[in-house]
């Protein structure tokens, strides 16, 4: 007596999508993005901010670039132009090295 495994399981998958539907999700699978679409404008070439402000003696506005553990905000978060958000990273860096900011704001020696 041969038993029909490929039936059950087919019937087991189409109960999971029935499943999925019901859920709220539309059928669909993946991720749902809540992303507007629309891309932020750089706030430098906009007319916004002076890109002349973007220099390592001027730790406090790099440290607004920067998250509290000490890593450079990403363009995608920030919305810089690819040019500034080079520019921004390199300067950080320098200022980095020559003691302006911190390599990370956390920590035993840190000033919080």
């Amino acid at each position: 007596m041969a038993k029909d495994y490929g039936r059950d399981r087919d019937s087991r998958y189409n109960e999971d999508m029935e499943d999925a539907m019901d859920e709220g999700t539309g059928g669909k699978r993946g991720r749902k993005f809540s992303g507007g679409g629309r891309k932020k404008a750089c706030r430098f070439t906009t007319g916004e901010e002076d890109p002349a402000n973007i220099s390592y003696k001027n730790p406090k506005f790099l440290s607004s670039f920067m998250t509290e553990h000490g890593k450079i905000v990403p363009r995608r978060v920030t919305g810089n132009c690819a040019p500034i958000q080079r520019k921004l990273t390199s300067e950080i860096k320098r200022a980095r090295n020559l003691a302006l900011l911190g390599f990370t704001s956390i920590g035993p020696n840190s000033n919080y």
